[in-house]
């Protein structure tokens, strides 16, 4: 009998997650099965979903047995700030959770004779910058000395990543073709009218935008001179798709920079502030969270991805605001 062919999203609950799903469910005709440790929100966007952890191995074995898989995006993570406080846990669940997904991807090409894609969320916590007054766009092969536990992770998961990409055949001694197509973007801040953050170092800009919304004064974990490299949601997803739509033959590399903003935590109020003037902010500085931030680089070249796979931001910090945070804003009070 025939398994099904499908698209695998694992931490599925996720931000990233969430509006990937909500993508393809508009957008193609995908089977799409998910995972997460918790049930599904939005059950009827997907064929299937599976409540369980991503170390299970009899769980994975399941998925194995019943599906045929031709693309996955492993987006499930424990993230930076609270992968700092369970870091052995954290070290399990990033780098073990996505070796098994890995090795999921190479039984699956091994079975169907044909390259899985696999799409890995990375971010800007590979970086560790000592200098934070260093002020040149960080190219994607500098400066990889990570601070925490997270950016370790994530830049060892990019590595595992990209070397059973390149030498899956040689380990199968089929030199015929490379099965797994590994891809990787490095985020910067993602900011989501949709979801709430949850666990992001970067979250306080995400957090600030919902504060206003609220109209709660909101207190601030680093900062106002903090600064980092920052996105939209639906620039990401679009990211994701084009980057997963481009012929292998046309990608240089695994693993790619993106960014569209970098605005300090004072230039983004003072931005809030013309919406919402009655909006305050006040400051009560996380010392962890803060040196955390000021080790991540305050910009990103993005070059490498603009020549490989043409990709450029549709909101920069202006249109961002205008076009898509107060908009989606005014639209949720309305509701």
């Amino acid at each position: 009998m025939s398994r099904k062919k499908v698209t695998l999203i694992t931490g599925a609950n996720g931000e990233i997650g969430t509006e990937l799903i909500n993508y393809f469910s508009k957008s193609t005709d995908k089977s799409i099965i998910s995972l997460d440790l918790q049930p599904i929100k939005n059950s009827s966007k997907v064929d299937n979903h599976f409540t369980g952890s991503i170390l299970d191995q009899e769980l994975i074995k399941h998925i194995d047995a019943e599906y045929e898989i031709n693309e996955i995006y492993h987006l499930a993570a424990i993230l930076s700030t609270k992968a700092e406080f369970s870091p052995i846990v954290a070290n399990d669940v990033n780098v073990n959770g996505t070796l098994n997904l890995i090795n999921l991807a190479i039984t699956q090409a091994t079975m169907s004779n044909n390259p899985v894609k696999f799409f890995f969320p990375s971010s800007i916590a590979v970086y560790g910058i000592e200098n934070k007054n260093y002020k040149p766009s960080i190219k994607e092969d500098e400066f990889l000395f990570p601070k925490t536990i997270y950016g370790m992770n994530k830049l060892y998961a990019e590595q595992l990543g990209c070397y059973f990409s390149k030498n899956y055949h040689e380990i199968s001694k089929d030199f015929s073709k490379d099965l797994l197509d590994f891809r990787s973007i490095r985020f910067p801040g993602l900011i989501s009218i949709a979801t709430l953050p949850t666990g992001g170092t970067s979250d306080y800009l995400p957090e600030m935008l919902h504060a206003a919304k609220n109209n709660n004064q909101y207190t601030c974990f680093v900062n106002e001179v903090s600064q980092l490299p920052f996105m939209v949601m639906p620039d990401a997803i679009e990211a994701i798709i084009k980057l997963m739509s481009v012929n292998k033959e046309n990608l240089n590399h695994c693993i790619y920079n993106i960014s569209a903003f970098n605005p300090t935590v004072k230039d983004f109020y003072k931005k809030l502030l013309i919406y919402y003037p009655n909006f305050n902010i006040e400051y009560k500085i996380n010392t962890r969270r803060q040196n955390m931030v000021d080790g991540w680089p305050s910009n990103v070249d993005s070059s490498r991805a603009l020549y490989d796979w043409d990709w450029t931001p549709k909101y920069n910090f202006d249109s961002a605001f205008s076009h898509y945070f107060i908009p989606q804003l005014k639209s949720i009070q309305n509701v």
